[in-house]
């Protein structure tokens, strides 16, 4: 028997009229090409065309869908209304349980934050995220850009074998908790050649999540690469297989950093930072298991098997290392290997704190760290 091959369809949201004009309201065009891309079994194609700004708002794409593999081709620009348009936690985009999808650029998403983060500094509004994907898996996400979030850019909850290229994520560097690329409940994830410049963690891992390898990310500014914080309301936390590596970190309130709440419980641990440049960042290398904790507590996240190998750079405080380790679950099986951290400025002398930390150091370890 001959199979015949069927082509393709692609869907462009401008036929099922989406105004492209920047002005217009175009999410129910959205939703109702979603909804035909969804029902087609023969790998569809959703486009958004070049040269045109789609205005949306809260738009909700849901799976699982009939194809194998579906593309989202984004070559024009998205944008959230520029007004408060949301009451409650929500997303401007939300993808929910789709498997093997493929959303790519060159197009830009804008979330036009700047009225949010005047909102939430002042207590008076929940903020949006700009783009989330939920209980997704095999998704693969490249060369697209996202800009000026209201709240965090970049989501990723309960979804697995992730692949994620070549994105770039920006914001001011004061822009509150702007995160770039938050996860949890993830596992198996590749992240590699992203430039994030942001007001908080270019990349944040967080609970329940495994078998990360994030490669050649530019960051900065922001407040460097993150594990946590875990641990926060006496959650349990889950961390393991996380390698960080061949990135630069510069203009950042911290490098490569884990952190972690009182109270919680639960491990983090198997994290690699290694191959690391940091270049005029505040505090490049934080353990902190006291993040944001004013309180007694008996029970701590338990932290070990971490290494730090080949970081090199300048930092523009006197702590360049600050090891702040848990009296009741310390950290052990830490490894400094070839590590150099001068100051900035004339006087380039750098230290070292460390309070219940355990280890061993390797090759050069500029500034010189004792463990307890």
């Amino acid at each position: 028997m001959i199979k015949v091959a069927v082509a393709r369809k692609t869907y462009n949201v401008i036929d099922y009229q989406a105004a492209g004009n920047g002005v217009t309201d175009d999410t129910q065009a959205f939703l109702q090409a979603w909804g035909a891309v969804c029902k087609d079994e023969r790998s569809p194609h959703l486009l958004i065309p070049s040269g045109k700004i789609f205005l949306i708002k809260k738009i909700r794409l849901e799976g699982p869908c009939k194809s194998n593999t579906i593309h989202i081709k984004v070559d024009g620009n998205i944008t959230a209304p520029n007004y408060i348009w949301a009451t409650e936690m929500t997303n401007l985009i939300t993808f929910h349980a789709i498997n093997n999808l493929v959303f790519h650029g060159p197009g830009t998403i804008d979330g036009q934050g700047e009225i949010w983060w005047d909102c939430y500094n002042k207590a008076r509004c929940t903020r949006p995220y700009l783009l989330e994907f939920v209980g997704c898996s095999n998704l693969v996400l490249r060369h697209i850009s996202l800009k000026d979030s209201p709240n965090k850019h970049l989501a990723f909850s309960s979804c697995t074998n992730l692949t994620i290229h070549a994105v770039t994520i920006t914001a001011p560097g004061n822009s509150p908790n702007t995160d770039g690329i938050v996860m949890q409940d993830c596992q198996n994830v590749q992240i590699t050649g992203c430039i994030i410049g942001t007001g908080d963690d270019c990349i944040a891992i967080l609970t329940n999540t495994y078998n990360v390898d994030i490669s050649r990310i530019s960051c900065g500014p922001g407040h460097g690469i993150s594990i946590g914080s875990l641990g926060k309301d006496n959650t349990v936390a889950a961390v393991e297989r996380i390698h960080i590596h061949d990135s630069t970190i510069y203009n950042a309130l911290t490098g490569a950093r884990i952190k972690t709440w009182q109270g919680g419980s639960g491990y983090a641990r198997n994290i690699t930072y290694e191959r690391i440049s940091m270049a005029n960042v505040t505090t490049p290398i934080v353990i902190d298991q006291t993040y944001y904790t004013s309180f007694e507590v008996s029970t701590d996240v338990a932290l070990s098997d971490i290494v730090f190998r080949d970081i090199h750079g300048t930092t523009t405080e006197k702590v360049a290392i600050k090891l702040e380790c848990s009296a009741i679950v310390p950290c052990k099986e830490l490894v400094f290997d070839d590590v150099t951290l001068t100051r900035i400025g004339d006087d380039q002398t750098a230290y070292a704190t460390s309070q219940n930390a355990y280890g061993i150091t390797n090759g050069t370890i500029i500034p010189s760290i004792y463990f307890n």
